[in-house]
């Protein structure tokens, strides 16, 4: 059988050795029934228990006529072979006495001395005679379960619970705070005079979080099922020992061992509601919204106080409650009660009868500043309990994809928006860009109840490029915003067909309407210029007459203007000039003048008409791409 080697050397050791012969470090040994320390001051009686950091003996202090004591030896639990290692194990131990030694309180055991010895090192403190709380819960040992001899009565584990809470409120209230960080039903000793509970086993308490060796994980102190998620991380803070104290609480009603489920407390709603409330908000695993120990103080001492008949506060269905801190789980059961309960007072006149005067004042300045009843209401929960879980909200579509559109219609989407969180909240719709508008823009969203927003795009105000993206934020006091990204996308081509067709459509009914003007302007020249005529018909005769006898006239006196007539003009001059007169000189001369006014009027009227309607088209088309 191979003997003991040296961890740090590899060597083998000699037996009872405390020295290694061939490197020289000391050997910690655990000492012996009978076995003396410190010169022969202490004597170890026997062994009480051995964990992770330390070994727990019963000694009695020779110098003080036999008085027993406990004594812990600190052990290797680090690598031997690394002097960083040793040298953070050494230094947490010698907190441990340090800490201990500073502190003075009835339910923590005195500390004597702190020594070292054969290279272990050794903290004496004061022996509490009496039975650990774990001796009341069913329990493991040698792969056995084994029976509580008597279980713990709700009453009593309210009572200690309290005890625990006083010891916690000392022990953050220093000017380091100090943290037990592992609280557990074996650590309270149930103390056999008084009958108080004493925390014990400071092994793992200290002034800061241990931190890890360079390049290293966090080393993790405590039990599991009773450490916090934090000090898993190696980030421990005060509210940890809340944590472990709930969990030990909740194990010691239940007889249910949270180191078989961590985080799980599954037998947590069989207990009264308000001690079910009160171990919920100290068992929260995020540490900011989980209670403080004189938080849950005061939710245990109302449970264990006897009760008055005004210091019930009834919700309807006859839920009573006689603590403050039960009073936000309620109001979400009863929200609409609990609102007329804060704006008529009935929650001030029963703060004031709890002599909570705080939160009664509160309640007044928020009635008076805030309309919004459950605006107030939630802002009333977060004052009574400011570790309650905010709203979160949530939008079924975060993405609202319209794909491709035209710039000539309104489109409408909806997007659903949720509050998965806890409470009330009032959220604020609004969009970066002018081409969308949202009804409705003020939204009130209780848990579990989605709202309809509707999203208006106004297609025919959006900008002439391809895609084109805007954001709807929605927003609201102490919540994450959230973003829903609205797209669409437009054919330029297909844009270009639509204003061309839109111009033609606009332009088209111009031209005719400026055309049609034209027309019955000519038509009222034409009447005023020929009404004299239909009065006197013989007007027009005469006027025919004179202008056929002063066209002839004109070609018999001057042949030279006849070269200036269409068509046959030069051939007509050339008549003349040889002095014959042809018949169609005479035609000429008797119907010329009037064919002549014929198409100057024709010509007029035509000119009239083109000119108006192309007037009209193109102010049509100046409109419709102006619009």
């Amino acid at each position: 059988m191979t003997g003991a080697v040296c961890a740090s050397c590899g060597q083998p050791l000699r037996p009872q050795a405390r020295f290694c012969a061939h490197c020289g470090r000391p050997l910690a040994t655990p000492p012996a029934a009978g076995e003396t320390l410190r010169g022969g001051d202490y004597e170890i009686v026997r062994s009480l228990s051995k964990g992770g950091m330390g070994a727990i003996y019963l000694a009695r202090d020779v110098r003080a006529f036999g008085r027993l004591c406990i004594i812990k030896q600190m052990l290797a639990y680090y690598d031997p072979s690394s002097d960083e290692e040793r040298r953070r194990a050494e230094e947490r131990f010698a907190d441990e006495g340090r800490t201990l030694a500073f502190l003075s309180h009835p339910g923590i055991p005195k500390i004597y001395t702190f020594f070292q010895e054969g290279g272990c090192y050794y903290l004496v403190m004061e022996y509490i005679e009496g039975q650990n709380l774990e001796s009341f819960v069913t329990r493991r040992q040698s792969g056995r379960l084994i029976l509580p001899t008597r279980r713990l009565h709700q009453e009593e584990v309210v009572r200690y619970a309290v005890q625990l809470c006083r010891i916690l409120e000392y022990l953050h209230s220093q000017e380091r705070p100090v943290m037990h960080l592992d609280i557990k039903p074996a650590n309270l000793i149930l103390e056999a005079q008084l009958g108080d509970v004493r925390l014990v086993d400071f092994g793992t308490a200290g002034v800061r979080p241990p931190q890890p060796a360079e390049g290293g994980s966090p080393t993790v102190y405590g039990t599991d099922g009773y450490a916090p998620p934090e000090q898993y991380r190696g980030q421990p803070v005060p509210r940890s020992d809340v944590f472990a104290a709930a969990a030990t609480c909740y194990h010691l009603l239940t007889d249910d061992d949270p180191r078989e489920h961590p985080f799980q407390w599954p037998k947590l709603g069989s207990l009264p509601k308000e001690l079910s409330l009160a171990l919920q908000r100290a068992l929260r695993p995020d540490p900011e919204r989980r209670s403080t120990a004189a938080e849950l103080r005061l939710a245990l001492e109302a449970l264990s106080t006897p009760s008055r008949t005004l210091e019930a506060f009834t919700f309807p269905g006859n839920a009573q409650i006689k603590t403050v801190g039960a009073l936000p789980a309620l109001c979400d059961e009863h929200w609409e009660a609990a609102r007329h309960f804060l704006y008529d007072g009935d929650f001030v006149r029963w703060l004031r009868d709890l002599n909570r005067h705080d939160l009664a004042v509160a309640a007044d300045e928020i009635v008076a500043a805030e309309p919004n009843r459950d605006a107030g209401l939630e802002r009333f929960l977060h004052i009574v309990d400011p570790g309650l879980p905010r709203p979160q909200l949530a939008v079924d579509r975060p993405t609202v994809d319209l794909g491709g559109v035209a710039r000539e219609a309104a489109l409408i989407a909806h997007v659903s928006v949720t509050n998965r969180g806890r409470g009330y909240v009032q959220v604020t719709a609004s969009a970066d860009q002018p081409w969308i508008e949202i009804f409705p823009a003020t939204i009130s969203l209780w848990p579990g109840r989605p709202v309809d927003v509707a999203l208006t795009i106004r297609a025919e105000s959006l900008p002439l490029r391809h895609q084109q993206q805007g954001t709807v934020t929605l927003s609201g006091p102490d919540v994450a915003p959230v973003t829903v990204t609205v797209l669409a996308r437009i054919s330029v081509a297909r844009e270009v067909l639509r204003v061309l067709w839109r111009v033609v459509s606009t332009a088209a009914p111009a031209a005719w309407h400026e055309g049609a003007e034209a027309v019955a302007l000519c038509r009222h020249v034409t009447r005023t210029l020929t009404n004299p005529f239909e009065r006197h018909s013989a007007l027009l005769w005469v006027l025919w007459a004179i202008l056929g006898v002063a066209t002839g006239a004109g070609l018999l006196y001057h042949p030279e203007f006849a070269a200036g007539l269409p068509r046959y003009g030069p051939q007509i001059a050339a008549w003349l000039a040889e002095g014959e007169w042809p018949w169609n000189v005479f035609l000429v001369a008797a119907f010329g003048p009037a064919a002549a006014l014929l198409a100057l009027w024709l010509a007029f009227v035509l000119g009239a008409v083109l000119s108006c309607s192309l007037y009209g088209a193109i102010r049509g088309a100046w409109s419709a791409l102006m619009r």
